[in-house]
């Protein structure tokens, strides 16, 4: 974080004048630029954004303050076309990812958010719903779906926190249930350190009425963060859910498989992986077969990684290659808790784009972002990359949402910068591509 106002005002002049300033992305083929095109301003502690159809030209957005007891949390919605601010909720201690649902899940557009954070005070967390409208009409108020869970009643700071829960049908009765991960960790050493998969059953009836949904275990190891997998890992097997894990306690990441009749199972990935942050399903490599990919989270030389496989993750025989996309992303400090990178986006910069996708990589305490580009984007047995320092964001770099919000064909990025109460917007478009000498 910035640490005067000196800092901050440094900030402000790099952001001002980088806005004239289009920067060529260094990849190969490549006729595309980027370049800071705004900045959606009141939007202290600004965490992670999202973007989804079921809310076009708009970015939900979760804002959380670290300060113990008294610290504010908001869900936000930002239209993008107005840059007006609407608070969907302001009750939430600490709400993580927010999952955005169009209206046949629940009957009503709506945003799902896990909430808490190991940080003194917020240990207790949940997982809330709530309409995704500022003036609502199907739920008036944000509903907690989960019971406070403690690993112990006598020592402080002892909770289960949420990150984020995804819709999955998972016991067949066509309603969506979800799938979380809740995680038991704190910044005191006498408290357990665990994480645990579960999914949360959809009740048939008055689902919001104020009970706990029952839940379900899954399996022990994921903590923070996860991603269900396309239903194209589904294919062909009897599994209600597939998704990776990139456990940041057990320092692995994990694919974990089944169904609530055939019980569920985890396979080891990458025991080598450190710290987990962030892990997504895109084809990286542009074989027309999903990839996973992945980030650690370190104070330095933290990493961003593909894998692919040919077969089922599943199967033990399987062998599943790890590439180093890039390496080298630190925090600006050392202090305790600092860690880079965040997560990695797998985008296209333009509907028109074609084959490998370039990564867009948040180096979160590192305060600034990073592209991945692959070197030869016609070979798919090539996992090399150029990685382009893209941007100084001046703060703590919270998660990239991407996707076209203009309707120009071309992608937009949204870049939470935490300390500056900001999210940076920058705009993709062509630039003309550069001449072999």
């Amino acid at each position: 974080m910035p640490s005067s106002w000196l800092s901050v005002a440094a900030a402000v002049l790099t952001h001002a004048l980088a806005y004239a300033q289009v920067i060529p992305l260094e990849c190969s083929g490549c006729s595309y630029g980027v370049q800071l095109s705004g900045n959606l301003t009141g939007l202290s502690h600004a965490g992670y954004g999202r973007l989804s159809p079921a809310l076009p030209h708009s970015l939900v957005l979760t804002r959380f303050d670290a300060i113990p007891l008294l610290g504010k949390s908001y869900v936000s919605l930002v239209d993008l076309t107005t840059n007006s601010v609407t608070n969907l909720a302001t009750n939430i201690d600490w709400p993580n990812v927010p999952t955005i649902l169009d209206a046949s899940v629940f009957g009503f557009p709506a945003v799902v958010v896990g909430a808490g954070f190991l940080v003194p005070s917020h240990t207790v967390g949940g997982v809330w719903v709530m309409e995704a409208s500022g003036s609502p009409t199907k739920l008036k108020a944000p509903v907690k779906i989960t019971t406070d869970r403690r690993t112990s009643n006598f020592k402080i700071d002892a909770g289960w926190f949420y990150h984020k829960a995804v819709p999955v049908d998972m016991n067949g009765d066509g309603l969506q249930d979800l799938v979380t991960t809740r995680a038991a960790m704190s910044v005191w050493p006498f408290n357990p350190k665990m994480g645990k998969m579960v999914w949360l059953e959809q009740p048939r009836t008055d689902a919001f009425g104020g009970d706990a949904w029952t839940e379900h275990e899954i399996l022990d190891g994921p903590d923070f963060l996860f991603s269900v997998a396309p239903k194209e890992i589904l294919m062909r097997t009897s599994w209600t859910l597939a998704a990776c894990a990139p456990e940041y306690i057990g320092e692995r990441l994990t694919f974990i498989y089944g169904s609530p009749e055939t019980g569920f199972r985890n396979r080891t990935i990458d025991a080598d992986l450190g710290p987990g942050f962030g892990c997504s399903w895109a084809d990286l490599n542009g074989d027309g077969v999903m990839d996973i990919l992945a980030t650690n989270h370190k104070n330095m030389n933290g990493s961003v990684f593909g894998y692919s496989w040919t077969g089922s993750l599943a199967d033990p025989q399987t062998v599943v290659r790890k590439h180093v996309l890039a390496s080298g992303f630190n925090a600006i400090s050392t202090a305790k808790g600092t860690a880079a990178p965040g997560n990695a986006v797998a985008y296209f910069p333009s509907q028109a784009a074609q084959g490998k996708p370039l990564i867009l990589v948040s180096a979160d305490n590192g305060n600034a972002i990073f592209n991945l580009a692959p070197r030869d984007p016609s070979n798919p047995d090539d996992w090399s990359y150029t990685k382009q320092f893209i941007a100084d964001i001046g703060a703590d770099v919270g998660s990239i949402s991407i996707g076209d919000t203009d309707g120009d064909g071309f992608a937009e990025a949204y870049i939470p910068a935490y300390d500056l109460g900001h999210v940076s917007k920058f705009s993709f478009l062509k630039v003309p591509q550069e001449q072999d000498a």
